[in-house]
């Protein structure tokens, strides 16, 4: 049965195949499709090889000119986008990424968040932050002063306990975090020092952007050039007129006009 359907399939691919030829080289089904007529087919195919070559050609430029230019575009785009982001981040720096926590406190790049089991979540904007660590008999302090004076406390309670059972913390384990957010507060420190003139870079960045049209309009420009000489292509204009020459031709020899 397979070979039967296979059968089948070949012939009717070959039927569709000369068919095709048979609407390309109107006239009879001999003289488009029998090896002894190719002489005579040779003067209109190779014309619409021609053509179609030539064409071919000019769509592959064009399509590549239309690729670069949408590239270049995108890029600007892109590039703007960051400025933007760039600038927004500035204007509005938010906690930023974050660097770590420990218990009730998180650290972030531009703020230091405490969340208690119970009560509400209090914001520390890291500029101006002083820390402190005590020991006592219990447990931990981290002693977190804002640029007022005000003090904020997060106990860590000594760690008790060996392997799965332990719980509490190490010394090593508060100390550490306390460093951290020592080091986040000098770089916030820097960071806010120089925002304005951040901020002033930033924006004039993003000016020179948005006057910089150099790569799109470059991109444009060839875009439209390889428009206009396949337009008026010679080379193409002549093939075009060969076709139609070898279509004529034809068609006074079999009384039918084949297709370009």
């Amino acid at each position: 049965m397979a070979y039967v359907i296979a059968v089948m399939c070949a012939a009717a691919l070959a039927g569709w195949a000369v068919h095709v030829r048979a609407r390309k080289f109107p006239g009879s089904l001999a003289l488009a499709v029998l090896p002894r007529h190719a002489e005579d087919r040779r003067p209109l195919a190779q014309a619409r090889a021609n053509v179609r070559s030539l064409e071919e050609i000019a769509r592959s430029e064009e399509s590549a000119a239309r690729a670069a230019l949408a590239l270049a575009e995108q890029n600007r785009e892109r590039d703007l986008r960051a400025a933007e982001q760039r600038i927004a981040g500035l204007e509005k720096p938010g906690r930023g990424k974050r660097l770590g926590a420990l218990g009730e406190l998180t650290l972030y790049e531009h703020t230091l968040v405490k969340q208690p089991p119970a009560g509400a979540v209090r914001t520390l904007q890291l500029a101006g932050l002083r820390v402190r660590f005590e020991s006592g008999d219990s447990a931990y302090y981290l002693y977190v002063l804002e640029a007022d004076g005000t003090p904020e406390r997060t106990n860590y309670p000594r760690r008790t306990g060996e392997g799965e059972e332990a719980k509490g913390f190490t010394e090593d384990r508060v100390r550490d975090f306390a460093d951290a957010v020592q080091r986040a507060v000098a770089r916030e420190n820097t960071f806010r020092a120089t925002l304005p003139e951040q901020l002033k870079q930033a924006q004039h960045d993003r000016e020179l952007l948005e006057q910089d049209t150099e790569a799109v309009d470059r991109a444009r420009r060839r875009h439209a050039e390889i428009q206009a000489r396949h337009k008026d292509n010679p080379r193409l204009a002549e093939a075009r007129a060969e076709l139609e020459t070898a279509r004529l031709e034809w068609r006074r020899h079999t009384g039918r006009m084949p297709p370009p």
